[in-house]
């Protein structure tokens, strides 16, 4: 049943800022490598584990975490979770090896995996179902938010009071947070964040449904498009932008900088005009992703094509326009959910989201041997890049295609709430 408009609303925010919280944690380490390697004795492999750390658990979570928000409460569930993450970030703050920072990488990645699929999860519950996708968007793009402010700020906060101050700080924060997210999820008389699996369900039952999303063909068609959507976003927005801005079209870093905000600003500003317009407008999923996708390839190619002496406004179209068409990430979420029994969405949608990060990791490494093995010489050249963006052009409009094969869902004005 859903909460009263003003609690249903808090509960919404503070699932939102707390998927921000977890993009910032995921991307922190980028900006602080000079400092952790000054204060904790490691070496590159050492540091390549610590920022790792967080992404095997977060992946390793989340068909459990699926299962454990069908099956019981999700708002339970989550604040066991996030007050782990929290514990993790914690550690982190004050660790002195190279090992209790991993492990604190490792908890904020296990306490973090539930963070998206449960904000859906909530949002399914306590809202109508023809806001889903305009609400889920709003969710991505605070994410996105989480990911710029640990770029600049994170670097100007870590400066100021030092990074295990500032990781102190974010945990103040995130506690409170946590506790704005209890109080609210706690409901009123007779309300309250239902359970979607049957009572007496066992988990022989659940492990029956998870096999049920592994078999259904839909699942699969949309999961590996978003492997390919994410993939590519992730490896060029985290990895192989600041090469190729900085060594290939000879930009500062300042500038470059800008351009990668122009490319986060599209994904943020993408994600809730695309969940609008499939919520109010078109009311369906597919011919939106299937376009957004088409428009990345495009993208893609056309960046696959600038020459070193471009200039710098086409450089920032392209960007914006990668970001724009780049965000539209929530819609595989929410057509997969309206393909799927309620009592198994978390598990179908943990399922997809498993692919998308495991996509990232794919194609962070992959487009590096890529380019290695066809300009061993060159690694970081302008031809080495150009065949970078032709085939991430190629596997994107391979993912348009596995899109355009699924089914329709129609977006429906009824359930949890208005």
């Amino acid at each position: 049943m859903p909460f009263s408009n003003r609690r249903r609303w808090i509960l919404f925010g503070a699932v939102s800022v707390l998927f921000g919280l977890s993009m910032f944690y995921r991307s922190a380490i980028a900006v602080l490598t000079t400092d952790l390697m000054r204060d904790v004795p490691m070496d590159l492999g050492d540091l390549g584990l610590v920022s790792a750390a967080f992404f095997y658990t977060y992946a390793v979570f989340q068909i459990p975490g699926g299962l454990l928000l069908d099956r019981f409460n999700p708002a339970k569930v989550m604040t066991a979770l996030f007050l782990a993450a929290l514990a993790g970030a914690v550690l982190f703050a004050v660790a002195e090896s190279p090992g209790l920072m991993v492990l604190g990488r490792f908890l904020m990645g296990a306490g973090m995996a539930c963070g998206f699929i449960g904000a859906l999860k909530i949002i399914s519950l306590q809202f109508a179902a023809d806001r889903f996708g305009t609400l889920s968007g709003v969710v991505v793009s605070v994410g996105n938010l989480g990911i710029v402010v640990a770029t600049t700020p994170l670097v100007l906060w870590s400066q100021g009071v030092g990074w295990r101050s500032t990781f102190l700080l974010v945990g103040l924060f995130h506690l409170a947070v946590t506790l704005v997210f209890v109080f609210a999820s706690r409901g009123e008389p007779g309300r309250s964040l239902n359970v979607q699996a049957p009572a007496g369900a066992s988990w022989r039952s659940q492990l029956g449904g998870l096999r049920l999303v592994l078999r259904d063909r839909q699942a699969w068609l949309i999961s590996w498009a978003a492997f390919i959507r994410y993939g590519v976003l992730a490896a060029v927005q985290g990895l192989w932008a600041g090469p190729y801005l900085m060594g290939v079209m000879g930009y500062s870093p300042v500038t470059a900088g800008n351009l990668l905000f122009l490319l986060t600003l599209g994904v943020v500003i993408g994600n809730p005009v695309g969940g609008f317009l499939s919520d109010r407008v078109f009311r369906r999923r597919k011919g939106i992703m299937v376009v957004s996708l088409a428009g990345y390839a495009l993208t893609l190619a056309a960046l696959a094509g600038v020459p070193p002496d471009a200039p710098l406004w086409l450089v920032a179209l392209l960007f914006a326009a990668f970001g724009i068409f780049a965000g539209t990430g929530n819609l595989p979420y929410a057509h997969l959910k309206e393909l799927t029994p309620p009592d198994r969405a978390a598990t179908a949608m943990t399922f997809l989201n498993f692919l998308a990060i495991v996509g990232a990791g794919v194609f962070m490494q992959g487009l590096g041997l890529l380019m290695k093995a066809l300009y061993p010489a060159a690694t970081t050249s302008h031809e080495a890049f150009t065949a970078m963006f032709a085939v991430c052009a190629g596997a994107m409009l391979a993912g348009a295609l596995l899109y355009s094969l699924t089914r329709e869902s129609v977006v429906s004005s009824g359930c949890g709430g208005v």
